[in-house]
C-alpha cells in the first residue's frame, strides 16, 4: 500500500495539545464556520508535511497565513463542484418552475391531490431536464473526488494556479493508488461518524441537556479534526508516489 493507514489514524493524537487546538477551533457553534479556516489551511500543512515524511503534527502559528490558506483552499474545491451545481440548479429550477406556474394557473395548494398531479405532470414535460440533473450529479461527484488531489497540489508550493493543471489532476487522479487512498478516507469517515452517533446515543440517556449538547460538541470536533488530520496524511503520503 502507498500510504500508512495505521500510521494516518493515530497521527491526530500524537500531539496532544495541537490536537486541542483543532478541537476548540470546530466546536463553538456559528463561530466555527469562520475558525474552521483556520482548520482548512491547517490541513494543508498536514498534507505538505505528509508529503515530505515528517509525520510530526505541524504547529499551529501563523494563523493569518492559515486563514487565507485554508479560504483558498475551500474555493478551489467550490471551482471543481460548481459545474455540476450550476446544471443540477439549472434542471431542477427549470422543474420547480413549471410546477409553480402550473399552480399559479390552476390555483392548487401544497399538499392536496392536485399538487401531486401537477408534480407528475411537471416532470412528465420535462423530462428533457433529467439527462441534465444526472451529468450535473456526476460532474459533481467527479469534481469532489478531484478536490482532495488539488488541494495537495495547491499545499506542494502555494501556488493557488497550480491546482488547475487539470491535465496533471486527471493523470493522477484516476490511478490505484489514488482510489484506494480515497477509499481509505472514506471508509474512515464512515466508521468514525459510526462511532459518534453510538457514542452519543449513549449519553443521550442521561437526559440531561446541557451536559448532552456539551458532549456532542465536543465530540464532534473531535471526529472532524480526526477524519481531516488522518486523511490529508494519507492524500499527502500518496500524492508523491502518483504518476
Amino acid at each position: 500500500m502507498s500510504f500508512d493507514l495505521i500510521r494516518a489514524i493515530k497521527r491526530p493524537f500524537t500531539d496532544l495539545n495541537k490536537l486541542g487546538i483543532g478541537i476548540l477551533l470546530l466546536i463553538i457553534p456559528y463561530l466555527n464556520i469562520i475558525t474552521s479556516f483556520f482548520v482548512k489551511g491547517y490541513r494543508l500543512e498536514v498534507a505538505r508535511t505528509a508529503s515530505g515524511k515528517k509525520l510530526d503534527m505541524p504547529r499551529w502559528e501563523n494563523f493569518w497565513s492559515l486563514f487565507l490558506k485554508g479560504l483558498l483552499s475551500w474555493i478551489i474545491g467550490i471551482i471543481y463542484i460548481l459545474p455540476g451545481i450550476i446544471l443540477i440548479l439549472i434542471s431542477a429550477g427549470n422543474i420547480i418552475y413549471q410546477i409553480i406556474q402550473s399552480g399559479l394557473n390552476q390555483g392548487a395548494i401544497l399538499g392536496n391531490s392536485l399538487t401531486n398531479q401537477l408534480l407528475q405532470n411537471s416532470l412528465l414535460q420535462n423530462t428533457s431536464m433529467i439527462p441534465v440533473f444526472i451529468i450535473g450529479v456526476l460532474i459533481t461527484l467527479l469534481g469532489a473526488y478531484l478536490t482532495p488531489l488539488a488541494i495537495v497540489r495547491y499545499s506542494e508550493k502555494y501556488k493557488f494556479k497550480s491546482s488547475f493543471d487539470l491535465g496533471l489532476v486527471f493523470k493522477k487522479a484516476f490511478t490505484g493508488k489514488y482510489f484506494l487512498a480515497m477509499l481509505a478516507s472514506g471508509v474512515y469517515t464512515v466508521v468514525v461518524s459510526l462511532i459518534v452517533i453510538t457514542i452519543s446515543l449513549g449519553y443521550a440517556t442521561l437526559n440531561i441537556q446541557y451536559l448532552t449538547m456539551a458532549l456532542n460538541m465536543i465530540l464532534g470536533g473531535l471526529s472532524s479534526f480526526m477524519v481531516i488530520v488522518t486523511s490529508y496524511t494519507i492524500f499527502g503520503e500518496v500524492y508523491t508516489k502518483l504518476k
